[in-house]
C-alpha cells in the first residue's frame, strides 16, 4: 500500500512540476513551486524504487535509478533557474527550466513505454528522440530571447 501512495505522490509532483515549469516561464514567481514539485517528485522516487528493489528485473531497476538520478539533476537545475530569474537571465531560465519539461516529458513516457512490452528498443528510443526533439524545441525558443546580459565580475 505504501508503494502506491507513494507512486501516486511522486506522479502528482511531476505533473505539477510540469505544469509550473510551463507556467514558470511565462510568470518568474512559480519558480519557486516548480522547484518544490520537483525536490518532491525526485525525493520519492528512490523510496518507491527501495520498496520494491527485490521484486523488480534488473534492467528495470537500473532504469528507474537513472531516472532517480536524473531527478538529482532537475533539482540542481530547478535551483539555477531560480538563481538565473534573480539575475535577469531569461534564456538561462529557459535552459534550465527547459531541461527538466524535456526530462518530465521523457519520464512521462519512458514509463508507458517500459509497460508496453516494446522492449529496450522502444526505451532507447524514446529515451533519445524525445531529449533530442526537446533540445530542438528550446533552442527555437531561446532565439527567440533577447540575449542575457553580461555576468558581472
Amino acid at each position: 500500500m505504501w508503494h502506491t501512495v507513494l507512486v501516486l505522490v511522486h506522479a502528482a509532483a511531476a505533473v505539477a512540476a510540469l505544469g509550473l515549469g510551463i507556467a514558470a516561464l511565462r510568470r518568474l514567481s512559480l519558480l519557486r513551486a516548480h522547484t518544490v514539485s520537483i525536490v518532491i517528485m525526485a525525493a520519492l522516487l528512490p523510496v518507491t524504487i527501495a520498496l520494491r528493489w527485490a521484486e523488480r528485473e534488473a534492467a528495470t531497476t537500473a532504469i528507474f535509478s537513472a531516472l532517480a538520478a536524473l531527478g538529482v539533476a532537475m533539482i540542481v537545475r530547478a535551483v539555477l533557474a531560480e538563481r538565473s530569474a534573480r539575475l535577469g537571465r531569461r534564456r538561462a531560465v529557459l535552459s534550465h527550466v527547459g531541461f527538466n519539461l524535456v526530462a518530465l516529458v521523457t519520464g512521462f513516457l519512458i514509463v508507458p513505454v517500459m509497460r508496453s512490452g516494446l522492449g529496450t528498443l522502444g526505451i532507447t528510443a524514446t529515451a533519445i528522440l524525445v531529449p533530442v526533439a526537446g533540445s530542438l524545441t528550446l533552442h527555437l525558443l531561446r532565439r527567440r530571447i533577447p540575449a542575457d546580459p553580461a555576468p558581472v565580475d
